[in-house]
């Protein structure tokens, strides 16, 4: 399915040999960024990631035609970046002494985070933008409909940007020993 849709981003209709290849090299470009070897702390991927976020939530918001979906595959995308360096950032900041402990409390914000923001926040939003239906309930169509919850999301987004940067931060001394241990066996395994 994902090299499907790279296949069709990249305008390469059925050639899948292409788009294996570049996923591929896709992958092993971004699994070098999050493991560290290019000296950036996991923590400024996330604001990255989270700065993206904001864009497509923004880019929701905005209601130009098409912009729900390319908004929900941005977004989509920085949960799934988001997910893939938060595990290993906790492992590396926490240890693995208690790391399946560690690990269902950063999964937790997925059910926690769903239940706050779209079941009650974006129901209380929709609601007080719909209005009565003559026979009950409520109804509201068009972009005004979630468009505060779309700029309240990126307000989220935002936030998380400050506290993904105050992080990195306070963990930079972390990161440098991680960095610096990593070159050492690096260099010491080219020598032997």
């Amino acid at each position: 399915m994902k090299i499907a849709l790279r296949a069709m981003l990249h305008g390469n209709g059925s050639g899948y040999v292409e788009a294996e290849a570049y996923g591929s090299a896709e992958a092993r470009f971004f699994k070098k960024l999050g493991s560290g070897k290019a000296g950036t702390p996991r923590p400024l991927w996330n604001a990255a990631s989270q700065i993206l976020m904001a864009v497509g939530y923004l880019l929701m918001a905005l209601a130009v035609p098409n912009s729900l979906y390319i908004g929900s595959m941005v977004v989509g995308v920085c949960y799934g970046v988001r997910l893939a360096i938060t595990v290993p950032t906790a492992s590396e900041l926490f240890g693995l002494k208690y790391y399946g402990l560690i690990y269902n409390i950063l999964v937790l914000n997925l059910p926690l985070g769903s239940f706050l923001f779209s079941g009650l926040l974006a129901g209380f939003l929709y609601d007080a933008e719909a209005t009565p239906t003559p026979g009950g309930g409520n109804t509201c169509v068009g972009a005004h409909c979630y468009r505060l919850i779309f700029l309240v999301m990126a307000l989220a987004s935002i936030i998380g940007v400050g506290l993904d940067i105050l992080l990195a931060y306070r963990t930079k001394e972390i990161y440098a020993k991680i960095h610096a241990s990593k070159k050492a066996k690096s260099s010491g395994s080219d020598l032997s």
